[in-house]
């Protein structure tokens, strides 16, 4: 457990910035959901928009609005 632990913690967050991330499900690699959890945590203020699953068909989870929008 602390080595997951640990690898999110030293994790550098910088290139995810306002990214769209994808957590990939990896089949025939059984991961504790608590470890997509943390992860989910540690992106989740920093990431534009997180997804999770198979690239053909991920679940979004969660996206920031854009305010760059124009304004009046």
């Amino acid at each position: 457990e602390s080595d997951y632990r640990q690898a999110l913690n030293g994790l550098d967050l910088a290139p995810y910035s306002n990214q769209a991330v994808m957590i990939p499900w990896i089949h025939g690699r059984e991961l504790p959901i608590w470890v997509y959890l943390m992860a989910v945590a540690h992106l989740t203020p920093v990431a534009g928009g997180l997804s999770f699953g198979e690239p053909c068909s991920p679940v979004v989870l969660t996206q920031k609005r854009r305010t760059d929008g124009p304004t009046e």
